[in-house]
């Protein structure tokens, strides 16, 4: 029931709503109310006029007549829009599914998307045959480095080397910083003298730490002959590092005593006087400063070489091949898990396209049925409501002729007497004509059938990669 407002226009009352598809019935009493038809009626009526001077209706009489015509015939327009938006959204499904074959569609879908599992498969499968037989070389040269050099433990090394060898840089760092002040309050070129000869004490200490730390791992080898050449190249880098920081400490002394005796030394003088020094009394120094020097460095030296030694099993190529195994078999393990979950993303892929088709098809069908039960049910009820506009005209016409003559004392007007009624055109229902449906098929049984035949072939590849699940038959840590 739609309700006027006593500000409404007459015009603005709308019979249909074409967004709900429902017909708007006329409140007469609160519209007789909101536009004081009564009130009209009685003052036209105190007026007292004889009917033969109003013989023609007034202006309210007509305007009430008016309304309710042209509110009949707004009500059939709005029907009739309604009424073809309606056919056109049918129409436009009708030719939808008659230019998408669902069934061929669902066909072709399913066909390429097999295919692309197949061919996914193919060529994964591929891939990892090369990466399993690269791992599986390289496990096999690993568990025959073992058998031959009588191995039975797990290489030992850092997970990571880099992090590992990060300590030397943090040794060199200190020891040229340590050196570079120690060194640059005496040294006749200051700080970037200081420096200088600071680094290339750093260079050499960390050069003959790194030699003698690999030294130190081949003494583990096997062959005799290998390990005396270790010992032997370790014993020299150790003495060196050795004979290279007492020098160090007395090239400091050197510098102290030219600044005493304003005899300022050069960097080559300085080495030559210090290395005299050194063959005729390695030790003590003259100073706490060029001691501490000495022993920094002594101290860089050791923990480089320590690091060195560490930084990797201490059977030479160990390791290395213990390392290349390992990264081949991680390799082929994330290659086969992202295989597995592209075939899996193809797979769930195809089978949701599967389910939108059948999903819209179901959503179509629903809108087709909604939309011929909507349009079955304005056409059914077009009758009746236009019938009600002839009520309506005659009840809003009869509260105003009532109040006119209870005001009156003379004859009444002669149109009182006329029956009103509502134009012919107006009452006579829109025509229209239901399309048929589409061929509709059974898509939910294809849609099922073919999410099957998706299933099936996913997990017919699926046992492809079964026999490449597991590289445990040829794990790292096996022993010899």
């Amino acid at each position: 029931m739609s309700k006027a407002s006593s500000s409404s226009e007459w015009e603005n009352i709308q019979g249909f709503d074409r967004t709900k598809g429902e017909y708007i019935r006329l409140d007469g009493d609160a519209w007789l109310a909101d536009h004081h038809i009564r009130e009209e009626g009685k003052k036209r009526g105190e007026r007292n006029q004889p009917g033969s001077d109003e013989k023609l209706p007034d202006e309210m009489y007509n305007k009430i007549q008016n309304w309710v015509q042209k509110r009949a015939l707004d009500c059939k327009e709005e029907v009739s829009k309604y009424i073809q938006d309606e056919l056109r959204l049918l129409h436009d499904l009708r030719s939808h599914w008659e230019n998408e074959n669902p069934k061929i569609v669902i066909d072709t879908l399913v066909e390429q998307r097999c295919q692309d599992l197949q061919s996914n498969t193919d060529q994964s499968v591929s891939d990892l045959d090369e990466k399993r037989a690269e791992f599986k070389e390289a496990a096999l040269d690993l568990k025959s480095f073992r058998q031959k050099h009588q191995l039975s433990r797990v290489a030992d090394y850092p997970s990571s080397k880099s992090a590992h060898l990060l300590w030397v840089g943090a040794l060199a760092i200190i020891e040229t910083f340590v050196g570079a002040n120690l060194l640059g309050s005496v040294s006749r070129g200051g700080v970037i003298e200081g420096w200088m000869v600071a680094g290339i004490l750093t260079a050499v200490n960390i050069g003959l730490g790194i030699l003698a730390g690999q030294m130190w791992r081949f003494t583990h080898h096997e062959l005799g002959l290998v390990k005396l050449f270790a010992y032997i190249l370790g014993a020299i880098s150790t003495m060196l590092s050795l004979s290279w920081n007492v020098l160090a400490g007395h090239f400091r002394d050197v510098y102290v005593l030219a600044e005493k005796t304003n005899k300022l030394e050069t960097v080559d003088t300085a080495f030559a006087t210090a290395w005299g020094k050194t063959l005729e009394s390695p030790l003590p120094w003259e100073s706490l400063p060029s001691a501490a020097l000495a022993l920094v460095g002594i101290f860089v030296f050791t923990m480089t070489a320590y690091k060195s030694y560490t930084a990797d099993d201490p059977f030479p190529g160990y390791g290395a091949k213990h390392r290349n195994t390992k990264k081949l078999r991680e390799s082929y393990q994330n290659y086969l898990n992202n295989s597995l979950a592209e075939l899996e993303s193809v797979h769930k892929k195809a089978i949701v396209e599967i389910n939108e088709i059948k999903s819209r098809y179901e959503i179509d069908r629903a809108t087709w049925e909604s939309t011929h039960d909507k349009l079955r049910t304005v056409d059914n009820q077009y009758p009746m409501n236009l019938r009600q506009y002839n009520k309506d005209l005659i009840c809003l016409l009869a509260a105003y002729r009532d109040a006119n003559l209870a005001a009156r004392t003379v004859e009444p007007p002669p149109f009182f007497d006329i029956e009103p009624t509502i134009d012919e055109d107006a009452l006579q229902p829109v025509k229209f004509e239901l399309p048929n449906p589409p061929e509709w098929g059974d898509i939910p049984a294809e849609a099922g059938t073919s999410s099957e035949r998706v299933r099936k072939t996913y997990a017919e590849l699926r046992t492809r990669y079964q026999m490449l699940d597991s590289v445990d038959d040829y794990r790292t840590e096996d022993a010899a």
